[in-house]
């Protein structure tokens, strides 16, 4: 009688064990890349999970400043604003980013009011992928992807001091797929 009580109580366990397993990475997942510093949130992400040689997607650079803190926009010429370097490479051809409209922001102890973000935003940046005969040869082959390696680069304030400038790598993937023929 004990026996297969013995066995239940094994199949049980082997079950919950089972559910404490995490689960597999989503292809969404995979194609996202998030970095914290201690001013802002940054996260990757593609507008198409799969592309194409001659295609064009978007990169896209979800940013969510912490409480408190703000970025400069492009626009603030004083100050070092937020950008996006994208490292150069032959596998695609990148298009000029865009970012969203700025708030103005006034800093009391120098009473100038300036452009930044201090909320979420976002900062796409498209690219045309090469359509070379070695990128479609290359997007034949199975299980071929396309990495996008850049920089941010940014100086976050919060409304009494401005920190030291940082650079953060991000990345971006995405599949590569051939041409229908």
């Amino acid at each position: 009688m004990r026996t297969p009580l013995v066995f239940i109580v094994m199949a049980l366990m082997s079950v919950a064990h089972a559910a404490q397993k995490p689960a597999a990475k989503t292809a969404t997942d995979l194609e996202k890349l998030r970095v914290e510093t201690s001013h802002l949130v940054a996260t990757t992400s593609v507008s198409d999970a799969v592309v194409s040689p001659g295609t064009r997607f978007s990169l896209q650079l979800d940013v969510a400043p912490k409480p408190k803190m703000h970025v400069y926009a492009p626009d603030q010429r004083e100050y070092i604003p937020i950008s996006l370097k994208l490292a150069p490479d032959d596998a695609f051809k990148a298009h000029p980013p865009v970012f969203p409209t700025a708030e103005k922001f006034l800093f009391v102890p120098l009473n100038e009011t300036q452009l930044v973000y201090s909320k979420p935003f976002r900062i796409v940046q498209d690219v045309t992928v090469a359509s070379t005969p070695a990128m479609r040869q290359r997007a034949r082959d199975s299980g071929a992807s396309l990495t996008i390696k850049g920089t941010v680069r940014y100086q976050a304030c919060d409304d009494q001091v401005c920190y030291v400038p940082k650079e953060i790598p991000v990345t971006w993937t995405a599949r590569l797929r051939g041409l229908e023929r």
